[in-house]
């Protein structure tokens, strides 16, 4: 907890505060307060605009597709010889913008007699593999491991070859690469992480004056357990503290691709370290979800030094708190039940979320004991409000011979966030996209399953979990409430079933 000691400071919602300079002279900047941003500004979902990358993995995914007879008669009849097919791009004004494409088919032995057996049409070309798809799991298990899973996690397909996804710039694996004399096998293709190399400071120019350090993870993280944790970060002479109850605040290391910068304001905010994003952070002062935290055993020894001996916190987000999550799903549903309009909906609930807010911040720095508005609870904010509207009455010709009413129990929420075991590939897209044909193959709830005829039958065979099948060459979509939606192929041989359900989201082969 913030002690006494920095509470005459405080003005109201100040965008900082000197604290006593430290013995070396400087002067550092102590945020303990700050104005939340506007929590609700429209009503839906962020817009998605696929990037170049994105467009082209959805380009060469229906090139594979409209070749996929012709590329399964290859892949069976050269097993033990085939080592996947690779899609290389050229830029160029091509393709509305994203360039050419060409198609690299790898076989171990006499690659283009291999090829021509099947195909001569232009868009595919053959090389010499170093493997073939019949011992690609364990050639790239193998060097995710030399490599280290902390940075190379392996990928397959149904007809690519197979890949590592690298979190590291290429830059930095290449001199890695040289130094550990590395052949990389040609038929093994890294994907690197266009998040491994930011393009903003982790410091902007002019919030440099005000941090003694800026801790921060020296390269990006792999998977974290994915929970929600919720606390206020506030600065202390230059250093980053956790506000949490007691007196053992935590020094808290942000995320590798977060900075620090001053807002149009002039508030001292966090913000991805990419031009490109448009994600907007918290301000320092405010209430975060903070992600996953972990304890740091062995926190930087410049943190310490400039920060002091303190426990050391790790976290993996950095958003704001109110209006963080879908809170703008259940404000829509309250302007419906009203009969309001989106802005006076948006009014009353940014209304209550900074007056909630501004009560556990008192409470926080002023030592008051009041309880927080239930935003939740008025206005359904996460959840159905505590006394649902009654039903509209029926028409009077219907009133003569009303129907016994059915009592169903709600479907439980799905997890809406798939585990990506490599068992089936998962691509977001926006649901402008989907397809008119698609039918929907199970019953409604807060992610509903779209999908070509034929594609999948849903059972329901365990209680709340809908089981289907996952077929080549047929389109599943997952269309989930708030989120862009899911695309979802097979990606190995065999049969392949899909599970959804309140606590699982993934695919499965029989033998798992």
């Amino acid at each position: 907890m913030i002690r006494s000691l920095f509470l005459a400071c405080i003005a109201s919602f100040p965008a900082a505060c000197t604290a006593s300079p430290e013995a070396d002279g400087g002067d550092y900047a102590t945020v303990l307060e700050a104005p939340p941003y506007t929590p609700i500004t429209r009503l839906g979902p962020d817009t998605y605009t696929p990037t170049v990358a994105d467009r082209r993995m959805r380009f060469a995914d229906a090139l594979e597709q409209r070749n996929l007879p012709m590329l399964r008669r290859l892949k069976q009849g050269e097993n033990g010889n085939f080592g996947g097919i690779e899609w290389r791009w050229t830029d160029g004004p091509e393709n509305e913008g994203i360039g050419t494409v060409r198609a690299i088919a790898y076989f171990l032995r006499d690659p283009a007699t291999s090829l021509a057996r099947y195909t001569s049409i232009p868009l595919f070309s053959a090389q010499t593999a170093d493997f073939s798809r019949a011992e690609q799991d364990k050639v790239v298990r193998d060097w995710a491991e030399r490599i280290g899973t902390d940075v190379a996690s392996p990928g397959f397909g149904n007809m690519s070859v197979p890949w590592l996804d690298i979190a590291m710039s290429r830059t930095a694996f290449e001199q890695l690469r040289a130094e550990r004399g590395w052949d990389m096998p040609r038929n093994l293709q890294l994907r690197f992480n266009p998040f491994a190399e930011p393009d903003l400071p982790s410091v902007s120019e002019d919030a440099r004056d005000a941090i003694r350090y800026f801790p921060q993870q020296t390269s990006l993280l792999g998977p974290t357990p994915d929970l929600a944790s919720y606390d206020a970060v506030v600065l202390r002479d230059g250093c980053f503290f956790i506000d949490e109850a007691g007196d053992d605040d935590p020094l808290a290391l942000f995320p590798f691709g977060t900075g620090i910068y001053r807002d149009d304001e002039g508030y001292l905010a966090f913000r991805p370290r990419y031009s490109h994003s448009e994600q907007r952070l918290g301000r320092v002062g405010t209430r975060l979800q903070l992600g996953y935290r972990s304890d740091v055993a062995d926190p930087p020894a410049e943190l310490i030094e400039a920060c002091g001996e303190h426990r050391v916190v790790a976290v993996t987000s950095l958003d704001q708190a109110a209006g963080y999550g879908s809170d703008w799903f259940g404000v829509r549903e309250y302007r419906d039940r009203e009969g309001i309009s989106s802005e006076e909906a948006m009014r009353r609930a940014n209304s209550c979320l900074l007056a909630q807010e501004q009560t556990m911040a008192d409470n926080r720095l002023r030592g008051t004991r009041d309880h927080p508005t239930q935003c939740a609870k008025t206005y359904g904010i996460w959840g159905n409000p505590p006394e649902p509207p009654p039903p509209a009455p029926l028409p009077p010709e219907a009133q003569s011979a009303p129907a016994a009413p059915i009592d169903r129990p709600p479907s439980p929420p799905k997890k809406l966030e798939p585990n990506r075991n490599g068992v089936c590939l998962f691509e977001e897209r926006d649901p402008s996209e989907r397809p008119d044909t698609l039918i929907r193959t199970n019953r409604s709830s807060n992610m509903i399953f779209w999908a070509d005829e034929g594609a999948a039958l849903w059972d329901h065979a365990n209680g709340f979990i809908d089981e289907g099948m996952v077929l080549p060459g047929f389109r599943i979509v997952a269309a989930r409430e708030g989120l862009p939606d899911l695309w979802i192929y097979p990606n190995r041989d065999g049969p392949i079933y899909l599970y959804s359900g309140p606590e699982v989201f993934e695919c499965r082969q029989p033998e798992q």
